[in-house]
């Protein structure tokens, strides 16, 4: 017989494998999968890696999950918006970004339809930017200030120059 100061304690290691808690349990992976079964997980792996290196990651997803034409009309007015040199293309597609409700204002975008210089895209921007609640920090960066001291200097259009002063004024400029 034992005392209890004899017995046997059983290790951490005993312990967590009871509770199946530990490293040392091993999972139990099914035994067989398919050919077919294992090529899906791979092609999926490997375009989930293409996308992280071409930095399209959510492209990628939206097309993988299947395209709805909501996302597909997002992902053209978003390449547009960020890349488009035509002001056609680029004022119908900043009328379906303000039209989406984005709390937020893409600098980016803002930075894009400053640099098109026609009245109705600075406009439309400059008034979806007013209500942003990013308004401060967009109005931190000396560039986009720039653009808006030079607008409201150079701006024939009166309703513009109000729009600007008023911008600039939230901003503590």
């Amino acid at each position: 017989m034992y005392d209890d100061g004899e017995r046997e304690r059983p290790s951490w290691r005993e312990i967590d494998k009871k509770k199946d808690r530990s490293r040392f349990v091993q999972e139990e992976k099914p035994q067989y999968q398919s050919k077919k079964s294992r090529a899906v997980i791979a092609n999926y792996k490997h375009k989930l890696k293409e996308a992280f290196r071409s930095g399209k990651v959510a492209e990628v997803v939206d097309k993988m999950e299947g395209d709805t034409p909501e996302k597909k009309a997002k992902r053209e007015n978003m390449k547009i918006l960020l890349s488009s040199g035509d002001p056609e293309r680029f004022s119908k597609a900043l009328d379906w970004y303000i039209k989406q409700g984005y709390e937020e204002i893409n600098p980016e975008i803002l930075n894009r339809a400053l640099d098109f210089e026609r009245d109705e895209i600075t406009l439309n921007i400059l008034t979806a930017l007013r209500v942003a609640r990013n308004l401060k920090d967009i109005l931190s960066q000396r560039n986009i200030c720039e653009k808006l001291n030079l607008i409201q200097m150079t701006s024939r259009d009166i309703r513009l120059k109000y729009l600007v002063k008023e911008i600039l004024s939230m901003g503590g400029l």
